[in-house]
């Protein structure tokens, strides 16, 4: 007989070596309601900040005050999702102390009819994402911030091929447009297959001084990651230090989302 889940709650810090404006902690706790929804209670705080002019917090791309409180109800694929990693999780037998670098992550899992679960997740990498889909989820359905919308531009001398990518948290989907000239076809993404996608894309060195606000219109290979510019492949957007093969990854691995052939 399956353990019914009834609720989780998530306490997160980040690491003590995280300076402020960077350095928050964040509070979640999740319960399955009667039509398998999650009712969500979720407090978000920005620590040390008391020593920082509001100049130098908003340089960091900060605002004066980004504390957030949010409570709401998301759809049963969260439940499902959070019921699938519970499921794969054990805990530190010890209260094993946190390094200065380590961010401190602990869970209280309670179940119909079982004592709580509470501790230190040994899976703690998988939660910490989850988590970050989770918060992107509550921002979205509070309306503080819009889906992620990912526009890969690829123009070649005979013909012009865009890919974007509408993703929404709060459901779970990703919705795929593609755009060969004038010719137009839609599909889905599996959302399994967008986290190593997010990960690659985001691995990359993003110039913002040299990237354009205007929707390019000469050969290359560019990406629009929704913050209102154009990246260009090799120029604006660049291998990270260490990684020289990244511009052909990222190229092959959107290419494969637009079905496009690779070399």
């Amino acid at each position: 007989m399956e353990t019914l889940l009834r609720s989780i709650e998530i306490n997160y810090q980040t690491a003590e070596l995280i300076p402020a404006p960077y350095s928050h902690k964040y509070f979640i706790r999740c319960t399955v309601n009667r039509a398998d929804e999650l009712h969500v209670v979720f407090r978000i705080e920005y620590t040390d900040r008391d020593d920082l002019t509001e100049e130098e917090i908003l340089g960091e791309g900060f605002t004066g005050n980004d504390d957030f409180e949010w409570e709401g109800t998301l759809l049963p694929v969260w439940t499902e999702e959070l019921r699938s990693l519970v499921a794969k999780t054990d805990f530190y037998k010890t209260s094993r102390p946190a390094q200065e670098a380590e961010n401190q992550f602990w869970l209280n899992v309670e179940y119909k009819d079982q004592e709580p679960l509470l501790g230190k997740p040994r899976n703690r990498e998988p939660w910490e994402y989850l988590s970050q889909e989770l918060i992107q989820a509550i921002y979205e359905t509070a309306r503080l911030e819009a889906p992620l919308k990912l526009i890969y531009l690829k123009k070649l001398k005979d013909k012009s091929v865009q890919l974007e990518m509408n993703v929404f948290f709060s459901k779970r989907t990703v919705k795929m447009n593609m755009q060969v000239d004038n010719i137009e076809k839609s599909n889905e993404l599996r959302w399994d297959t967008l986290n190593p996608v997010l990960r690659l894309i985001y691995a990359g060195e993003f110039l913002a001084e040299k990237a354009t606000p205007k929707k390019p219109d000469h050969p290359g290979n560019f990406i629009n990651v929704g913050d209102g510019l154009w990246y260009e492949f090799g120029k604006s957007l660049v291998n990270p230090s260490g990684n020289n093969r990244f511009l052909n990854d990222i190229e092959r691995t959107l290419d494969e989302l637009s079905q496009l052939p690779t070399e």
